[in-house]
């Protein structure tokens, strides 16, 4: 195969067998790896071209007009396409047109080879973040002036298939063959272009694997592992701290474009380390722009240099500012520091693929479409990676469920016993981890080592924790005990999944012809009979609780699911329920000695399992262990109640899976974080952009337990000129909204965000605190706003992934975002695409909710005040985090509009507009401040 002809249409629409035509051909030819040829052409499609189909492609009905008809564009492409295979991106769209043009102009229809760009590139650049043209285009430095012109979009297609085939010609031969077997089902003829690579490599066989980066390890191509080794320092040559900081700032001035002197940054970093000095623990608010990661890591890489028996532990709650701490911070610090250091990345181990059970799970050959996709974007991957973090590789949704058959987990580890424990990613980022100076982590599994009684993270007695307002939900979380349907089912889907793909039906095939068969074979048939008993079981438990928990249950807005709070045995009196969790035990106690026996048998054949029977077996116990940690999980969380504990239940009601998700958690957490987190560790500094409520630490401090006498707390305001860049507006003609006033409220919500747009372009966000309002305005706001060029975009509802979503606003003209939930925090859209941010309702957590219950109850109990000591702190530091997503440079300037009356008519607003930066602040009718508010952008 080696001439392809890569094609492009424009056209008035989606559906050929409807009617759209094509209005715009662009063609590429390629013969032997370069382009000879290439076609563009109008056509004129005998029918209007739809309003948004010109916007898009910018061709009209005017240029169409003398344009040639399709039988005669069509003709003048056949010539090209004569023993070519047809190339697209997302290929079956354009291949649906071609069909049609040419039945319409009377050919025979393309038999030849297509090739999907968009499947190839998920399988070759596993890594990518997105897989539309633009974003190829751009990551791959192709030039692509003209999107969804077909002459542009073919030509970066070529390109970007060029380059594919660079790839593929470049992965050892091994690699390539084991990828013809896994693409032999894809939706294009991925295989017979892989083939035909293949060949070629034969025939040259020194061609492809002469890359020293790479190593075969038992029959699958590997990264060489980076050896780095631990640099030494000379102590006595560091100078003292505030000496070394001055000199770091020179360093800084000389070396980075865009330095500027901030002055909290420098004091922070000599806060943080007088801390470590004096062995205190330390708050520090660093308001937006102060600079603070900066600020936080040198007086750490300075410590664990001077101090080389000690490291310091950094944890983040999420994993972007990971990444960033990791890829950004650190390698700039290590370009102008001194003195060498090492760091390393350390995340929770299902985030490591397990090599032994990737090895294992290629010879399964029950795979549907995602599966195989994704064993090839692995195969890819290890040619590459040098972590095997997931973080690195991007599945389809599918492939999420296979991740959880060949991640790394502590029930199924061989140890030093395993054939992959020198290639282990997990224990390696673990050496790194115990070898580095300064190790960056997460919340969560900050949390899972207190558990494990500190035998995952390295020992450490210096920590410092940024989004610290996040650390007790963390806390709570892991703290607590969760369960849900949906992991019954993925663990018992492991076990079997329709007499297939699971356990014990790989080891139905492994041990059917050997002679220990014999002896476990009518086991193994009892254990599979049992599981998909057990199912029907746990299936029968769940719907008992679903239909429980939805009589009674209260719709929770921050989640959109029903919520139920309720107390273990308390079905006592619920005969059906009560039977269900007996049988679900009963059942799961008789798999699990079944399943043991079989574990025992594997055993029997002591060379056989030293063989390939080894990992089975460890496998197995494993899932034994599983099924313990189940069975002991529905037992706390149904039957027995524990002191001090708080739970409940979550519905998902829009699901199809009817999802049951069991919780509990500590009601008071700040006693277990004293003893077991801050009176262990000599100094933690705790820091955040909103750790403060009305200018005071006395709630964070309280929430964490951290002792006012044994901690110093400090606020950074930021640098930014708030007073300039920005303006808070809230409309005191917007209806209250009470139970009825409710439609009134979203109808006068949709309509004021409607208007808002058309002042400030779009380039707005709007943070909810309920799905349901959210989905509520979406609908009408569109209709609003069709028309006239704008974009609306809804969490939940155009996608789940904030990434995406911020993604897709950021490079979409004159768009509106409706976010909620984790659109409050951690958005970062620098510049003018978010110019206007719309808060609806003060961010109170629902009182209804069973944690906020429980705790205002015990608040009550010692006759506190609940609304005042939790519910108002609580929405004013999330408050602070939504209002901080505008301004995140010196140069950005936009408004916040807050249609909450509260903040300026209620006893308690008064705590939000003083946690806020200096800010003009504007009460005034909607109707007075749209033109306030273009004013203030014309004025800009």
């Amino acid at each position: 195969m080696n001439k392809f002809l890569v094609v492009d249409f424009e056209t008035t629409g989606n559906k050929p067998k409807d009617g759209d035509q094509i209005i715009q051909i662009g063609a590429v030819l390629i013969e032997q790896g370069e382009i000879v040829s290439q076609l563009s052409t109008l056509v004129n499609p005998g029918i209007p071209i739809p309003p948004f189909i010109q916007q898009l492609t910018k061709i009209n009905d005017a240029m169409v007009q003398d344009a040639p008809p399709i039988d005669e564009a069509i003709a003048k492409m056949l010539p090209l396409l004569d023993g070519a295979a047809f190339v697209a991106h997302n290929v079956h769209f354009d291949l649906g047109f071609l069909q049609a043009a040419l039945s319409d102009a009377g050919y025979l229809p393309f038999t030849g080879p297509i090739l999907d760009t968009v499947e190839l590139s998920r399988l070759l650049l596993p890594g990518q973040t997105g897989y539309k043209l633009s974003e190829l285009s751009s990551d791959l430095d192709v030039e692509h002036e003209a999107p969804h012109q077909a002459d542009s979009d073919a030509q970066a297609t070529a390109d970007i298939f060029l380059t594919l085939i660079e790839k593929l010609n470049a992965l050892p031969l091994l690699v390539i063959q084991r990828l013809i077997d896994l693409t032999k089902n894809f939706s294009s003829n991925i295989s017979l272009l892989i083939e035909s690579i293949e060949q070629q490599r034969l025939l040259r066989p020194q061609l492809g694997d002469d890359d020293e980066q790479l190593e075969m390890f038992r029959q699958i191509a590997l990264q060489r592992k980076d050896e780095a080794g631990h640099a030494v320092i000379d102590v006595e040559a560091i100078p003292a701290f505030p000496t070394f900081v001055s000199e770091l700032y020179e360093q800084m001035a000389e070396h980075m474009t865009d330095f500027e002197l901030r002055p909290a940054q420098r004091e922070m970093m000599q806060q943080i380390y007088d801390a470590f000095s004096d062995g205190r623990h330390l708050l520090v608010e660093a308001g937006t722009g102060t600079g603070k990661s900066l600020a936080y890591l040198t007086p750490a890489l300075y410590w664990a240099a001077q101090e080389s028996d000690e490291k310091v532990v950094i944890s983040t709650h999420t994993i972007q500012l990971q990444e960033q701490l990791y890829a950004k911070d650190l390698p700039l610090l290590a370009k102008l520091l001194d003195f060498p250091f090492t760091a390393a990345i350390f995340k929770g181990r299902n985030n490591y693929l397990c090599l032994r059970k990737f090895e294992m799970s290629l010879s399964d050959s029950f795979d549907n479409y995602d599966v195989q996709l994704s064993k090839g974007q692995i195969l890819t991957w290890l040619t590459e990676t040098q972590t095997g973090d997931v973080e690195e590789i991007n599945l389809p949704s599918g492939g999420q469920l296979y991740w959880r058959q060949v991640q790394s987990d502590a029930n199924s580890c061989l140890h030093n016993q395993c054939p992959w424990f020198s290639r282990c990613f997990y224990y390696s980022a673990r050496r790194k981890a115990a070898e580095a100076d300064v190790v960056i982590t997460n919340h969560s599994l900050l949390f899972t080592d207190l558990q494990a009684e500190q035998r995952i993270l390295p020992p450490y007695r210096y920590a410092i924790i940024d989004e610290a307002h996040q650390f007790e939900e963390v806390a709570s979380n892991h703290l607590g005990l969760s369960f849900n349907s949906l992991q019954m089912d993925a663990l018992l889907n492991e076990l079997t999944v329709d007499r297939g793909s699971g356990l014990l039906d790989r080891i139905t095939q492994e041990c059917v012809s050997l002679p220990i068969w014999k002896e476990i074979g009518s086991e193994v048939e009892t254990s599979l009979q049992m599981t998909v008993e057990l199912k029907e079981y746990a299936k029968d438990l769940f719907n008992q609780l679903y239909n429980w928990g939805r009589r009674a249950g209260k719709e929770s807005p921050e989640q959109g699911r029903l919520v139920k709070r309720y107390q273990p045995g308390e079905w006592r009196g619920r005969k059906q329920v009560t039977q269900s969790i007996t049988y679900a035990q009963d059942w799961i106690r008789l798999l699990k000695t079944s399943l043991e026996k079989v574990y025992v048998g594997l055993f029997d054949d002591v060379e056989a399992a030293k063989q390939q029977l080894k990992s089975l077996a460890v496998d197995l116990a494993g899932q034994i262990k599983e099924l313990e940690k189940w069975n002991e999980a529905l037992q706390r969380l149904l039957i027995e109640p524990e002191e001090g504990h708080v739970y409940w239940m979550e519905l998902d009601t829009r699901s199809t899976r009817r999802g049951v998700f069991l919780r509990m958690t500590p009601i008071e957490i700040a006693p277990q974080l004293r003893e077991q987190f801050f009176k262990q560790k000599e100094s933690v500094a705790l820091t955040s952009a909103t750790l403060s409520v009305n200018q005071s630490f006395d709630y964070t401090m309280k929430r964490l337990g951290l002792e006012t006498e044994a901690v110093e707390s400090i606020h950074h305001g930021s640098p930014f000129d708030f007073e300039k860049q920005t303006m808070l507006c809230v409309p005191n003609d917007i209806p209250a909204l009470t139970r009825n006033e409710e439609s009134a409220f979203i109808k006068e919500l949709t309509r004021s965000l409607g208007d808002l747009a058309q002042v400030t372009a779009g380039r707005m966000m709007v943070l909810f605190t309920s799905y349901q309002m959210l989905r509520q305005v979406y609908e009408p706001l569109k209709q609003q706003l069709s028309g006239a060029g704008f974009t609306v975009l809804g969490h939940g509802i155009d996608s789940n992934s904030r990434t995406k979503l911020t993604k897709q606003f950021i490079e979409t003209p004159n768009c509106i975002l409706l976010g909620a939930s984790s659109f409050w925090e951690g958005v970062d859209i620098p510049g003018e695409a978010l110019s206007c941010l719309a808060i609806v309702r003060l961010p109170f957590w629902p009182p209804n909710h069973p944690v906020v219950e429980a705790r205002n109850e015990q608040i009550k109990a010692r006759n506190g005040n609940p609304f005042m000591e939790l519910s108002v702190p609580q929405a004013v530091i999330r408050f602070k985090q939504g209002f901080g997503r505008l301004v995140r440079t010196q140069r950005d300037k936009g408004i916040v509009i807050v249609y909450d009356k509260r903040i300026v008519e209620s006893r308690y607003g008064r705590f939000f507009i003083r946690s806020l930066p200096q800010t003009p602040l504007v009460n005034r009718p909607m109707n007075e401040l749209l033109p306030m508010i273009e004013q203030w952008f014309d004025e800009q």
